[in-house]
């Protein structure tokens, strides 16, 4: 299992700065991500981001653009997929308060599926697809057709 951060969107909302940059509690919201990300994979993930200065943003982080460009969260997702080999944990990085128990249940129940999505607690509920695993038969669906 590997793990991606998305750090897409066009901060719309946020004036044109980027929100996981903004601070949570005295910390970035991406480095948030990041730490537990890292403690539920044991590794640090991948940083899927097409910002120009993205690489300054997390040195330590490998650091790709979306392979197609303009498809929003579904190119992120395509990218993280199609970066490396096996299942990728996906978590946008506009997501600060995800906790590490939540990753480590999504790696351990998502065995078997080809993609593993937590239900919403939140007021408006509904799948929580950018905090999610996803298996390389979703790059393809086609490709497993019989």
């Amino acid at each position: 299992m590997r793990g991606a951060v998305l750090a897409g969107g066009a901060a719309s909302r946020f004036e044109g700065r980027p929100k996981g940059l903004e601070q949570v509690g005295g910390e970035r919201i991406l480095d948030r991500v990041v730490r537990v990300l890292q403690a539920a994979l044991g590794r640090p993930p991948l940083l899927v981001a097409n910002s120009p200065d993205a690489a300054q943003w997390r040195p330590d982080l490998r650091v790709i653009g979306d392979a197609i460009r303009d498809c929003g969260s579904l190119g992120g997702l395509y990218t993280a997929l199609t970066a490396d080999e096996g299942p990728v944990l996906v978590l946008a990085w506009d997501m600060p308060f995800v906790p590490v128990e939540l990753l480590e249940a999504l790696i351990k129940r998502s065995e078997n599926h080809d993609a593993y999505l937590p239900e919403s607690g939140g007021p408006h509920g509904g799948l929580e697809p950018l905090c999610a695993v996803y298996g390389p038969r979703c790059i393809d669906p086609d490709s497993s057709a019989g």
